[in-house]
């Protein structure tokens, strides 16, 4: 997005910053050419180091007696099918990205809702997989988000009228839970508030404001409230964003992907898991990952 003028007769729009064809260009060159490095370095990794977090992991899960030891290892899968998923989803919004940002008219508020999904993406990975927490607290972090996911179906459910659904669902994730050894923490009204796995300590979710804030260069102000603000019809975030971006360089949101590259660094270590046709040489293992 740039401050330009909008062209002579074009329609005025408000709040929207046009975009000009040599910036559209350019990032969308910029885009391409992050993806493609980023997915070569990843097709080629190899099975997981002895130290990898993966690995650590995978020692960790297979020390844990059974009952406990199997019920772990089958969320510790969910973690991985979420890995996957989340690498999936920031690679095809971004190839969208480059796409739809050199169409005709000039685009103002699709590419910021597609790097918003390429954010969130990147954000939910770097939270779940960080590789300096230990497998208690990313069993407790995805713990806490499945609750806090099954809480929001649970009340659509009884909107709609289906309270039947809304409480099997809240059956099958507590009992999943319990049969892994992971104890709710609660407040003083008996409300679940996070999770404690062998004292590690997570809450039910995290600020994805202030995570996306600490991720992203300083120089971009309100980076996921001008992203929210363009998905969700928020004029008011979108032009704060805006008149404080003319104090930095809001311009350059698509040309220093550093959070991308920190994905890939992050991913690295996890991608055997999560990559079709892997070999299967852990299957006797209680972790284990299937195509």
């Amino acid at each position: 997005m740039t401050d330009d003028e909008m062209p002579e007769n074009a329609g005025v729009r408000p709040f929207a910053v046009p975009i000009n064809d040599g910036f559209a260009r350019e990032a969308a060159e910029t885009l391409r050419g992050y993806r493609e490095m980023v997915d070569e370095c990843l097709s080629k990794v190899g099975m997981p180091s002895a130290d990898s977090p993966l690995s650590t992991d995978m020692a960790k899960v297979n020390a844990t007696p059974d009952p406990v030891g199997t019920a772990r290892g089958s969320l510790h899968r969910m973690l991985l099918e979420i890995a996957g998923m989340s690498w999936d989803t920031a690679l095809d919004h971004v190839r969208a990205l480059e796409h739809d940002i050199v169409r005709k008219p000039s685009p103002v508020w699709s590419p910021l809702v597609m790097a918003r999904a390429v954010l969130e993406s990147c954000l939910l990975f770097d939270y779940l997989f960080e590789p300096s927490i230990s497998c208690p607290l990313r069993l407790a972090r995805g713990a806490g988000l499945w609750r806090k996911d099954t809480d929001h179906s649970t009340n659509l459910a009884k909107v709609l009228g289906e309270e039947g659904q809304a409480a099997e669902l809240d059956v099958y994730v507590t009992k999943a839970l319990d049969e892994c050894n992971i104890v709710p923490r609660r407040s003083a009204s008996g409300k679940i508030t996070g999770y404690v796995v062998d004292g590690e300590v997570s809450n039910l979710d995290y600020n994805i404001t202030e995570r996306a804030r600490n991720s992203l260069p300083d120089w971009i102000p309100m980076p996921y409230g001008l992203l929210s603000g363009a998905a969700h019809g928020r004029p008011w975030m979108t032009d704060r964003a805006r008149r404080l971006g003319r104090r930095g360089r809001v311009a350059s949101l698509v040309r220093r992907p550093r959070l991308w590259l920190r994905f890939r660094s992050q991913w690295r270590p996890w991608r055997w898991a999560c990559r079709p046709g892997r070999a299967t040489s852990a299957s006797s293992l209680k972790v284990t990952w299937s195509s």
